[in-house]
């Protein structure tokens, strides 16, 4: 396990000691599910998956070419399928750790590698939140002149669905550069990072109203738009 040499060129993977110990497990099950010594197993089982998980961690933490949160994500997804496949009672308490490695890796992957899709609205509002944290009453925001309805007009305007679309399209190639395909995370990662543009753009909407009521300011593009975006971009690779 200790000498696994990532290659800086190539995209990581699940990794040779990872699909290894689920050989092992698999044999290992089939023949002594209910041995008497089943108790030495269960010893070897637990000091094999802890080795597992820090050199998952290692290699990780060492390579190059695939994102950390990708080996972290795509590794320890692959280790909670199989220990979910496999029951192995002892090992309960590592299988809801590696299934809170896989989660908390994708939720991180997925927010680094989406970053602000808006980013200069992302600055307006931050401006607008930092107004409003002084003590500027919400309603009254748009009396200030760096965030008047004009300056948010101006920064919305460069935001139209045919911009954002091809910034979403870039971003799929890029993600897709990324995962292995053995572990078929890719619609996953993608669906996540879908939601976290909406939860995005509904923040958006509810500053929009509360701060510049009336007013009749929009987005150029909707939430209806934005899935269609994010689906015909799926089906399109």
């Amino acid at each position: 396990m200790e000498e696994v040499k990532i290659s800086k060129k190539s995209k990581v993977g699940i990794l040779p000691f990872v699909t290894g110990f689920e050989e092992l497990a698999e044999l290992a099950e089939t023949i002594f599910r209910n041995a008497e010594r089943r108790g030495d197993l269960d010893k070897a089982y637990q000091k094999l998956i802890r080795a597992v998980f820090v050199n998952v961690e290692k290699v990780a933490n060492e390579s190059q070419k695939t994102p950390r949160d990708v080996v972290m994500m795509e590794n320890f997804h692959h280790i909670f399928s199989t220990l979910s496949r496999l029951k192995i009672s002892c090992l309960d308490a590592e299988r809801r750790e590696a299934k809170h490695k896989y989660t908390d890796h994708l939720q991180s992957y997925v927010i680094n590698s989406l970053g602000q899709p808006l980013e200069k609205l992302n600055h307006f509002f931050e401006g607008v939140e930092a107004r409003v944290a002084q003590g500027v009453r919400e309603e009254e925001v748009s009396y200030q002149l760096a965030f008047n309805k004009q300056e948010l007009r101006k920064v919305i305007k460069e935001y139209p669905g045919k911009e954002v679309k091809k910034g979403l399209d870039n971003l799929y190639k890029k993600v897709d550069k990324h995962l292995c395909e053995e572990e078929s995370l890719l619609q996953v990662v993608w669906h996540s990072m879908q939601d976290e543009f909406i939860r995005q753009y509904k923040h958006f909407e509810g500053l929009i109203g509360r701060c510049y009521p009336g007013s009749g300011i929009t987005m150029e593009f909707t939430i209806q738009d934005m899935l269609e975006y994010f689906s015909s971009i799926a089906q399109s690779h």
